[in-house]
């Protein structure tokens, strides 16, 4: 599967690792952002006040946010609002904005690695030997 090209109606399956005592592992999925539009909404960004600058993370999450699994505090699914976005811990909501507009590709989850575990049983010393027989 290519992940350069973005066809249209794309949507990826993503997963962050939790940081102790900040936020929980969270799957979600997404339809991420295509590059003239990441260029649209980054143009100035910096330059932009605080509330802009929250406007345009909220709006693409909202948006760009298929499902998660994000719940609150008693176990209850939280919706994709601007509201709930307002309430997510500032590092998870840079992460899954980097992710939406493709500056992150989210981690690993366990067994979804693509290496099968040959690689260490390598003979290196038949494949690469030491030193190249000399005439």
């Amino acid at each position: 599967m290519s992940r350069a090209f973005i066809p249209d109606g794309y949507t990826a399956d993503c997963f962050i690792k939790g940081v102790a005592n900040i936020y929980e592992d969270v799957r979600f999925r997404y339809r991420p952002v295509l590059p003239e539009a990441i260029r649209t909404l980054m143009h100035n960004y910096f330059d932009k006040t605080a509330q802009q600058q929250a406007e345009i993370v909220n709006e693409t999450l909202k948006r760009q946010l298929v499902e998660w699994d994000i719940c609150d505090h008693e176990g209850n699914p939280v919706a994709i609002t601007v509201e709930n976005l307002n309430h997510i811990t500032k590092p998870l909501k840079d992460r899954l904005f980097n992710v939406v507009t493709c500056y992150d590709g989210g981690d690993l989850v366990a067994g979804d690695d693509t290496t099968t575990g040959e690689e260490s049983a390598l003979n290196f010393d038949a494949l690469l030997p030491a030193e190249q027989a000399k005439n």
